[in-house]
């Protein structure tokens, strides 16, 4: 029983690992200096740079815990201090400019949730897991951010 149970925590731990890789690895705009090891989890490879360790630390041992809240994870895109000549605005759909005031400093790119399956075979979530993240990973690069990720040059 109390291995099925270190199956569970792990593959749980992993699931969470994985979605903040995938969305990491397509929005992310900065370089990353050290090597990465790759994380081979869900049949996905992925750059795995430690990143997201001691955040998700508390879905380790997800089964000895209190259920934790659902997992929110919010892609921002960080608005830079603007000079006096310069305003951000919104190009809407009939290309109009809308000028938003006040400049905020951060915009929601994107928004993931997801709530603890509770009671759920650990084979069962791994099964599910591989078309999840071959979905979600093809889909965040078509979504219309990815784009816009890609025109971002990498900061050194």
């Amino acid at each position: 029983m109390s291995n099925d149970i270190q199956k569970a925590d792990q593959i749980a731990y992993r699931f969470y690992v994985k979605l903040c890789l995938v969305v990491h690895d397509a929005r992310s705009t900065a370089e990353q200096r050290t090597p990465a090891r790759v994380d081979k989890w869900f049949n996905l490879e992925t750059s795995d740079y430690d990143l997201y360790r001691d955040t998700l630390r508390i879905y380790r041992s997800i089964s000895s815990s209190p259920p934790p809240s659902t997992f929110e994870l919010q892609v921002l895109l960080t608005v830079p201090d603007l000079s006096s000549n310069q305003v951000l605005v919104h190009l809407s759909p009939d290309h109009s400019r809308l000028r938003i005031d006040p400049t905020p400093q951060h915009i929601v790119l994107d928004d993931h949730s997801d709530e603890h399956p509770g009671d759920v075979a650990p084979s069962t979530i791994y099964k599910h897991g591989i078309p999840l993240f071959r979905s979600l990973y093809s889909l965040l690069r078509i979504l219309p951010t990815g784009r816009g990720t890609l025109s971002i040059p990498m900061k050194p």
